[in-house]
């Protein structure tokens, strides 16, 4: 799903390969509302998420640590009834395996305790929440190379389906599948 610059992962909260609430809490978010079908996962610079509700209170020091890798990632979970009918969306058909090999990726990115849980980043800034949505620490960096699109592409790639040689951008993932 696009969002802007952004693209997620929108996946059902609970298979029989995975529950995703046992590495986003729904008590993580504000309305820990039990109800909803669907959870989007995206990855993304901590600091960027973290600070930057809208595009005006984007920082030229923010900018420049998203941009060039220095400051730490996050993944960004947000509950859903449904899939958002304002954005752009590709439905992708997974086998068993694929799936297990994106729940693979996706869990890969997750820093987690010594008891092997999911570290929240609670949200000091309230506007960069929305209430059915959590932040939580994430390995690599996020960079010009390593964008939120490209890590949509790589989780791409891990479970063989299309995707770019390298994109830091939706559309080159858009493009792909003819949207």
């Amino acid at each position: 799903m696009k969002s802007g610059v952004h693209t997620d992962f929108v996946l059902p909260i609970k298979t029989d390969i995975i529950d995703w609430t046992k590495s986003f809490p729904r008590k993580n978010t504000g309305f820990k509302d039990s109800t909803t079908k669907l959870i989007a996962i995206g990855w993304g610079d901590k600091t960027f998420y973290m600070n930057t509700p809208e595009w005006a209170d984007l920082t030229v020091k923010t900018a420049v640590s998203a941009m060039t890798g220095l400051g730490a990632s996050a993944i960004h979970a947000t509950y859903h009834y449904e899939i958002l009918s304002d954005r752009p969306v590709i439905q992708l058909y997974l086998s068993k395996k694929q799936y297990r090999e994106l729940v693979n990726y996706i869990q890969d990115q997750l820093v987690k305790t010594k008891n092997g849980e999911t570290v929240f980043l609670p949200a000091r800034n309230k506007k960069v929440v929305s209430g059915n949505d959590a932040f939580y620490a994430a390995n690599n960096r996020y960079s010009m190379m390593l964008t939120c699109n490209s890590w949509i592409n790589r989780g791409l790639k891990t479970c063989h389906k299309r995707a770019c040689l390298w994109t830091p951008f939706a559309g080159g993932i858009f493009y792909q599948y003819g949207k």
